[in-house]
């Protein structure tokens, strides 16, 4: 119909209502890509927000992992510096790891089982779902804030690394079961710590996994509670733009 119109006007040669007709296409045009802008920005605040929400999610997961680990890591190397205290006396911390938070814990009913706590490596489970399915997407977009995706890509690559990380210690892990298992010993074996004492002092292959499984543990500390305080400043960012919608 406006087709039409505009032909019968420029037949008539009226060129005003010719350029009229040709405003009022503009103009709904104009206002039809703005409603459609509109509509775009308020789904991409919907979606910012359950992303922001589910990102927090995540993160909260991953201080449970964290923290697990770390009480874990804390039980090896527990376990292992009893043991080197009385056969290798002279053997300290490595002093390049930062401190700890306190004391290791004391094994409890656990300490019965020290070969279970010497090879009680620690794998953590990252939730990273969200944040994948954001690249993945290419949703990562709807992020308003970019300083927050960049903490948040940045603290999912250290993750990364965790992994390479958790291989490392996989590996002196079946060192030691390749060990147990010459030598007869099952990680459910009760001993004492004289038991476990007198043989780091008379197999020095014992008295090295010891060590390896004290390092270790100290090590994986270190890392588990870095993320810890990665993840719980990711989180209280998170929640901030969570509040702010």
């Amino acid at each position: 119909m406006l087709l039409r119109r505009v032909s019968k006007h420029v037949k008539d040669q009226n060129w005003a209502a010719v350029i009229l007709d040709f405003a009022i296409v503009v103009v709904g045009i104009l206002i039809a890509f703005q409603i459609t802008s509109w509509s775009e920005a308020r789904q991409d605040r919907r979606d910012e927000q359950r992303y922001l929400s589910e990102l927090a999610v995540n993160l909260e997961a991953d201080l449970v992992q964290a923290r697990a680990g770390q009480q874990v890591s804390l039980q090896r190397l527990s376990a292992a510096e009893a043991i080197l205290a009385e056969a290798a006396p002279g053997y300290d911390r490595p002093p390049f790891f930062g401190p700890l938070e306190g004391d290791p814990p004391p094994l409890g009913v656990f300490g019965d089982y020290p070969y279970a706590h010497l090879t009680s490596y620690y794998f953590m489970i990252i939730s990273s779902s969200t944040f994948e399915e954001l690249i993945q997407t290419g949703n990562i977009g709807v992020l308003s804030n970019r300083a927050l995706v960049k903490d948040l890509t940045d603290y999912y690559h250290r993750l990364d690394r965790q992994r390479g990380d958790d291989g490392l210690i996989l590996a002196q892990a079946e060192g030691m079961l390749d060990w147990a298992r010459v030598n007869g010993v099952g990680m459910g074996d009760r001993a004492t710590l004289e038991d476990t004492v007198s043989r780091a002092r008379d197999d020095e292959e014992f008295l090295g996994f010891v060590k390896m499984a004290g390092f270790l543990a100290y090590w994986q500390y270190g890392s588990l509670a870095s993320i810890e305080a990665e993840a719980e400043a990711l989180l209280a960012a998170v929640e901030a733009e969570v509040s702010a919608r």
